[in-house]
C-alpha cells in the first residue's frame, strides 16, 4: 500500500477553489477504488496551503490512469485540470510506503 499526497500552494486566496477542485476529483478517486482520501488546509505556515492524500494498493496502476486522464480530456476533466493550473502558484507530489 502506498499513500499520496499531493501539495498545492493556492494563489492568495483560491485556496477554496483548489479544495473544490480536489473534492470533484474525490469522486473519480472513489470509482478508482482509492482509500483514505483526506483533505487538508492550512493552520500555520504558508498560507493557502491545500494538502490531498490518499492510499492506492498499486503504484503502476496509479500512474497508468493518471496518464490516461491527462490525453484527450473530455470537457469536464479539462476544467478540473484548469481549476488546478489557474488556481495554484506551485504544487509537488510525495509518495509514501504505508508501513502500519
Amino acid at each position: 500500500m502506498y499513500m499520496i499526497r499531493e501539495v498545492f500552494q493556492a494563489e492568495r486566496g483560491k485556496a477554496p477553489e483548489i479544495v473544490a477542485a480536489f473534492n470533484i476529483l474525490g469522486a473519480i478517486f472513489d470509482q478508482m477504488g482509492y482509500q483514505n482520501r483526506r483533505i487538508y488546509v492550512d493552520y500555520a505556515g504558508p498560507m493557502d496551503t491545500v494538502v490531498c492524500q490518499w492510499e492506492v494498493e498499486d503504484l503502476h496502476d496509479y500512474f497508468t490512469k493518471e496518464r490516461q486522464f491527462f490525453v484527450n480530456p473530455d470537457a469536464e476533466t479539462q476544467a478540473l485540470i484548469d481549476a488546478f493550473n489557474n488556481n495554484a502558484k506551485s504544487g509537488y507530489k510525495e509518495i509514501y510506503e504505508v508501513i502500519l
